[in-house]
């Protein structure tokens, strides 16, 4: 989507994106006017179809101004900056006004205000997760909670998973996933307290690394790769890692070089460093 200079902020990235900070709401420049009518804005919008001007686009643009405050002004309630909210309803004024077709009959305000209401509610969904979650899931999310209430009503208990998802064509699965990651909706924190262990928070339980459990798979990986080199490969490395005899010792005590015991160790350690990242 292609989005007026004045939703771009001065290094290029767009408000869209959500990469930076949004930048300030925009305002009518000397030239452009605001309001027109409804007669009016749709002859701007024809012309605009036609020629592709973009000082034609941004007057559209400008024009709906109005809206965008009258729909963001139901949002402010929510703790958001007021600049934030009206520059997301601006992004769905836009996304509204690239989709509209004027062959349908309907007016652009009726069309545009579902568009703008949608961008605006989808922008408070994001924010309130507590952890990145995929906007499907989220959309699911609701609509699945909503189905739940549906059927409590219905039903006069709590309907199963296999209830839910029958009575919205989807698999049992895509139900019991996308309720247990409504848990990212308000995550514990680390810092919340322990009930009924004064003075510990929940970082406290969380159990850390044990190093003997991580020596003894590595012992454990070591044994195997062991057991795949020759008898002489493993005698060797016995006798040097294991029972601190010098390559001379063990060549003494073997009855060859110490030339060759050095590169039967080495031999020995490289085929075991590569059994050891098989494992």
């Amino acid at each position: 989507m292609n989005f007026p200079h004045f939703l771009s902020s001065p290094d290029g990235s767009d408000a869209a994106s959500g990469t930076r900070a949004l930048p300030a709401v925009p305002t009518a420049k000397p030239g452009v006017r605001g309001a027109v009518s409804a007669s009016e804005f749709e002859t701007l919008f024809v012309q605009w179809k036609q020629s592709g001007d973009p000082v034609l686009r941004e007057r559209l643009i400008l024009s709906q101004r109005n809206l965008v405050t009258y729909l963001a002004r139901r949002f402010l309630d929510r703790g958001e900056l007021s600049e934030d909210v009206m520059q997301i309803g601006m992004v769905g004024l836009i996304n509204a006004l690239d989709a509209f077709d004027p062959s349908r009959g309907l007016k652009f305000s009726t069309f545009a205000i579902p568009t703008i209401s949608g961008e605006i509610r989808r922008y408070f969904r994001d924010k309130m997760w507590g952890m990145r979650v995929p906007r499907r899931m989220q959309e699911l999310y609701v609509v699945i909670q909503n189905r739940a209430e549906e059927l409590t009503q219905k039903l006069d208990r709590s309907p199963t998973y296999a209830e839910i998802a029958f009575s919205l064509q989807i698999e049992v699965e895509e139900v019991v996933e996308v309720l247990e990651l409504g848990h990212a909706l308000d995550p514990q924190s680390l810092d919340d307290p322990v009930f009924g262990d004064e003075g510990s928070n929940l970082a406290d339980t969380i159990g850390g690394l044990d190093p003997d459990l991580q020596a003894s798979e590595e012992h454990a990986a070591l044994q195997m790769a062991l057991a795949r080199l020759t008898e002489n490969e493993r005698r060797v490395l016995q006798m040097a890692y294991f029972q601190g005899f010098s390559q001379a010792d063990i060549a003494r005590r073997l009855g060859v070089s110490q030339m060759h015991i050095s590169r039967l160790l080495r031999r020995a350690l490289g085929q075991l460093r590569h059994l050891l990242e098989d494992i």
